[in-house]
């Protein structure tokens, strides 16, 4: 299954093995800057646990190293901004759009994460679903 992962999905998988091994299979697409969003997840104080630097490089490198990494070009994050402006998209659910505008461009049937309302009105071709 065609798989697009957020930041909170990857989390999730770095602590489930049931959800890693999802992330290992074919056709699994994140964006290129997911992988800081998981970094600083992962090494910052939010989590009741926190990865040294390289600890957390190398296992998001493992994590992702069968992904396709998925990158908007400025014309399409443009368009998804534009959009946005009509889905009243404000402040950090920027994110989320640009993981959704990433999610549709790569036609996924489904979109993994934590934060379901985040994406509750930019799923578009795709669900959301839990990893």
């Amino acid at each position: 299954m065609r798989r697009y992962w957020d930041s909170s999905a990857l989390v999730d998988a770095l602590e489930d093995g049931r959800i890693e091994a999802l992330a290992l299979e074919k056709e699994q697409f994140t964006r290129v800057h997911t992988l800081a969003e998981v970094y600083s997840t992962i090494t910052g104080g939010r989590l009741p646990y926190r990865y040294g630097p390289a600890d957390a490089a190398a296992l998001i490198a493992e994590l992702t190293a069968t992904m396709t990494l998925v990158d908007l070009q400025p014309e399409e994050v443009h368009a998804a901004l534009k959009l946005g402006e009509k889905l009243g998209v404000r402040g950090g659910n920027v994110h989320d759009l640009l993981h959704a505008t990433a999610a549709k461009k790569v036609g996924v049937s489904v979109l993994l994460t934590d934060n379901f309302s985040d994406y509750a009105n930019l799923a578009d071709g795709f669900t959301i679903a839990p990893p």
